[in-house]
């Protein structure tokens, strides 16, 4: 059966694929998927029975999987599998539980090389809610004013894995775990590797101040490119249905998760593929 794709939401992300069998792709699905990718930087695909040997299989389509860093997070079976549960022991200073991942943010901008994409697999999806919003940091960017891109062309931000200004809660890092992820610094605007097309590069759960900036004076910068970026105009929400990947970019994307209500279990694998250095 040959793949087919939606055109993407107004927002320029959301594209839907159907027809893709992770345990026996076509030839050319591999082409297609990630024709679909550069169109679209937030995917899904439709209607997976994925095994955690055929969702990295599916992973490869995209690039080279890398080793989960947090141990609390990953798969015993396959290290490049974490998994994502809804009631995942995460400490916390307040001790009060809160959705993983429930503010906006990017995937690994903490680290040095940060991953260059993320798939996710709704392994156990709630009947109703749990939805993820993403936001098009390509988009985003180009509806700045002139003056402000202007102004962060050559500013960059200091990112770091417990930031100041984080609001949603984080797992706890073993030793060689936070020896490995000390501040890294990371320009405001961020130029794709494969497209050469410019995106805002920011992270309300990572950054901690915009470097060489008084305090005041960068968190005012930075609530007000956050706002900016996460206008509905560019935002696209995906409700889940069991089986679902969803795949996105996160040299241009933001993203977020819903809670949902109710008792429900909810059971996300995911991958996260080797990235570059942002320049």
């Amino acid at each position: 059966m040959s793949i087919e794709v939606t055109e993407p939401g107004p927002a320029g992300l959301g594209a839907v694929v159907t027809g893709f069998d992770p345990d026996a792709p076509a030839p050319e699905a591999g082409d297609a998927l990630r024709a679909a990718f550069r169109a679209s930087p937030m995917l899904c695909i439709r209607g997976c029975a994925a095994t955690p040997e055929s969702f990295l299989r599916v992973a490869r389509v995209f690039g080279t999987p890398q080793r989960e860093l947090m141990g609390v997070l990953r798969d015993g079976a396959v290290a490049e599998i974490s998994v994502i549960e809804r009631k995942q022991g995460i400490s916390t200073a307040t001790g009060k539980s809160a959705t993983f991942g429930g503010h906006w943010h990017t995937d690994d901008s903490y680290m040095a090389v940060p991953c260059a994409i993320t798939l996710l697999y709704g392994e156990v999806v709630p009947p109703k809610g749990g939805d993820t919003s993403f936001t098009n940091m390509h988009a985003a960017y180009e509806a700045l004013p002139a003056g402000t891109r202007a102004r962060i062309a050559d500013l960059s931000a200091v990112h770091t894995y417990q930031s100041r200004r984080n609001l949603s809660p984080v797992p706890e890092r073993s030793a060689e775990e936070e020896a490995r992820t000390p501040p890294v610094t990371h320009p405001l605007v961020r130029t794709h590797p494969e497209t050469g097309r410019k995106a805002l590069y920011i992270n309300p759960n990572r950054i901690d101040r915009v470097a060489d900036m008084p305090l005041a004076e960068g968190d005012a910068l930075l609530d007000e490119l956050i706002a900016h970026a996460t206008q509905p105009a560019f935002v696209h929400v995906h409700a889940w249905e069991p089986g679902d990947i969803v795949i996105w970019d996160n040299r241009c994307t933001m993203h977020r998760a819903s809670p949902h209500e109710g008792d429900h279990p909810r059971r996300l694998l995911r991958i996260l593929i080797e990235g570059t250095v942002p320049v």
